[in-house]
């Protein structure tokens, strides 16, 4: 049951939840933060050089991708973003970037300032599942307690890719789980493997998402420590439950 007294008690101690949320272009990734976040917004609040602007989600996530600029929708400010494309390109400096905006996040002493989860976004192909710097990431030790959910988006899509024409719908969704559930192996016996996996799917679809929405955050909320849970509890019920509490976004502030 929701305790009101205990949520209230948390808003005095903490500000927010950091979440960097890393994706392969075109993986959904904005669609799913406003799902989480339950908000139409297409508009975020955005850090440039110490000043709070208000910027296109699309624009942050698919243009800038700068991920020590911290972001956030106006609706739900205790969720902070942090966003970083994938690592499909190959580009080794980009898998150096991440690893050393985790490790500073990992330094931080005030738990604001830690990151408390990552969400890796993958998009299922069964063609290349799974590139070589994805491997690496999974295999090389992270700074931190952060962490990893690995969020397979669009197994819509994944299900079209092995489509078998002699079987039903029910069967060929079951065909689908059990190709994604083999092609994934691989990266669940990495030395630093994701914590859980969800899967996602048609999440455009207005009534389709909110059951897959709670499979993450309890997901994501079971590969918490203590502190952590602590806190991602009391964002997930600002969003659902707190609505008096809803901030300007005038009146934000990014860290």
């Amino acid at each position: 049951m929701f305790d009101i007294a205990a949520a209230s008690k948390l808003r005095d101690k903490y500000t927010h939840f950091r979440i960097l949320v890393i994706g392969r272009a075109n993986a959904g990734k904005t669609t799913l933060l406003k799902r989480v976040c339950n908000t139409t917004e297409n508009h975020a609040s955005t850090m440039i050089k110490g000043r709070i602007w208000s910027e296109t989600v699309t624009v942050i996530i698919r243009g800038i991708h700068d991920i020590n600029r911290p972001f956030s929708f106006a609706s739900n400010p205790k969720f902070i973003f942090h966003d970083s494309p994938g690592f499909e390109t190959g580009d080794e400096a980009q898998l150096k970037t991440v690893q050393e905006f985790i490790e500073k996040c990992a330094g931080a002493t005030e738990v604001d300032n830690q990151l408390h989860a990552i969400w890796f976004c993958f998009t299922p192909d069964v063609s290349r599942f799974l590139f070589d710097l994805e491997m690496d990431f999974f295999n090389q030790e992270r700074a931190g307690k952060a962490p990893v959910i690995a969020v397979f988006t669009k197994f819509d899509d994944f299900i079209t890719q092995v489509f078998d024409m002699d079987l039903d719908n029910d069967e060929n969704c079951t065909a689908a789980e059990q190709k994604l559930a083999e092609l994934r192996a691989p990266l669940f016996k990495c030395k630093f493997p994701p914590r859980a996996g969800v899967y996602l799917e048609d999440m455009h679809n207005d009534g389709a998402h909110q059951e897959q929405v709670t499979q993450l955050i309890e997901k994501t909320a079971g590969s918490l420590d203590n502190l952590a849970l602590e806190l991602f509890n009391w964002v997930v019920s600002f969003i659902y439950f707190d609505s008096s509490a809803k901030m300007d976004a005038s009146k934000l502030s990014l860290k």
